[in-house]
């Protein structure tokens, strides 16, 4: 039994539609290799660029192939900012909620994917990335970094534990990444004390 929100930049890309696409597709790729279910793993998505957006909740999708419809299907932002700080706090305190359908007892999991630094709010990423953790949320950050992008520090100043941070330098290894993240949301119930 586990919660998983997956937290999704939609913030302006250099390529545009086809890296949100490629985004969702590294997304759709991961829940290949979940087994979701209402009663074992069930899934959240939140896009943020300016601001964050929750697309759907927990309750909404109980099997993989409308779940991938779903997401498959999520329109891009394209705003200016990315809004990594806004994104955290709706997800502790709007989607991992008892009120709002998160689980007690289920393990909290946040897939943060993203391929550009935060420009706003930028000095209160790591606070609203320690908030969440302390609600009991598990931060698996999943990233693209390089020249002009996404820096590794950022990676691994939001994350639950520095072993569970994925970074690649192309769309295409991170979809290649696909299997290792899902190991790492389906281990999640193993370390829920962990704080390395």
């Amino acid at each position: 039994m586990i919660d998983v929100a997956f937290v999704v930049d939609s913030s302006f890309k250099t390529r545009g539609q086809s890296a949100w696409t490629q985004l969702l597709a590294f997304v759709n790729a991961v829940i290949d290799w979940l087994a979701i279910s209402q009663f074992s793993l069930r899934v959240s998505f939140v896009s943020y660029g300016d601001s964050a957006r929750i697309e759907f909740r927990f309750q909404q999708y109980s099997d993989s192939r409308s779940l991938k419809q779903r997401i498959a299907g999520i329109g891009y932002h394209n705003s200016g900012g990315n809004n990594l700080a806004s994104a955290l706090d709706t997800v502790r305190t709007q989607v991992f909620q008892t009120n709002a359908g998160a689980r007690q007892g289920a393990p909290w999991v946040a897939v943060v994917v993203t391929d550009r630094s935060p420009s706003i709010r930028t000095q209160d990423t790591a606070t609203a990335a320690g908030q969440a953790r302390a609600a009991g949320i598990q931060i698996i950050p999943v990233g693209m970094t390089g020249t002009g992008r996404l820096t590794q520090s950022i990676l691994t100043q939001i994350a639950f534990v520095n072993s569970r941070v994925f970074s690649s330098t192309s769309y295409s290894a991170m979809t290649a990444s696909a299997p290792n993240v899902a190991a790492a949301i389906c281990d999640s119930h193993l370390s829920e004390s962990l704080n390395t």
